[in-house]
């Protein structure tokens, strides 16, 4: 038996294949280089205390009449991948940024298009013009058919209102933090840089009352896509 297992063990290391494989494999989960998405960073574990789920559940508010299942589907095959739903000042809404660069936002029975093309931004002093033909893609917006142009596009995610000034602040994965006024148009760029770095993939936003402005940025190294 020992002696079969010995044999089995010479064989792997003997197999150029099978020992690049390992190597490579080794190499992988160590990453001397640092260059995994991980690489460099240093965590520190956290304890929470977190209520128990059953105590949770049991205080969660309930909708026992299911109106949920009675929900109707709006705009299918219309509007595709809407994220981050805002309302205004005037509860008018709601607003939400598409796969294909847009923001817009609900009226009733029809969608108001707000002029916000992140395309017609000036990027390293060159105006890039955002094309509805190059950009509206339908359901195709939200697949790997939209890579390639989603840069150009941009890709709206987080939205929020400034509930004392009525601006919309647009965090764009990669437009970086960006405003527009209550009367629309034009997105302003705010911030395209934090610390000297370029705003790889910025996510999601919140206003704080006193007016501060915080925002995630997914990643250090990659963008959305």
């Amino acid at each position: 038996m020992e002696k079969t297992m010995l044999m089995k063990d010479r064989a792997i290391w003997q197999n150029p294949y099978l020992l690049l494989l390992e190597i490579v494999v080794g190499f992988s989960v160590m990453d001397p280089l640092e260059m995994g998405p991980l690489g460099g960073l240093e965590f520190m574990p956290v304890k929470h205390s977190i209520a128990p789920y059953k105590k949770v559940m049991d205080e969660w508010p309930r909708d026992n009449h299911s109106r949920l299942g009675h929900g109707k589907l709006e705009f299918v095959d219309e509007v595709f991948g809407p994220e981050s739903l805002e309302f205004d000042n005037l509860g008018h809404g709601p607003y939400a940024g598409l796969a294909d660069g847009r923001v817009v936002r609900w009226m009733g029975e029809n969608i108001d298009i707000l002029d916000f093309i992140p395309g017609m931004l000036t990027i390293e002093r060159t105006a890039i013009e955002r094309s509805e033909k190059l950009c509206s893609k339908g359901i195709h917006s939200t697949t790997y058919k939209q890579w390639k142009v989603e840069k150009q596009c941009g890709r709206p995610l987080g939205l929020r209102f400034d509930k004392v000034s009525g601006n919309l602040y647009i965090a764009d994965a990669y437009y970086g933090l960006l405003v527009v006024g209550p009367e629309g148009g034009l997105a302003t760029p705010l911030s395209t840089h934090s610390d000297g770095k370029p705003i790889l993939f910025a996510n999601d936003l919140d206003i704080h009352k006193n007016g501060s402005i915080f925002f995630t940025d997914t990643s250090k190294r990659y963008n959305r896509v």
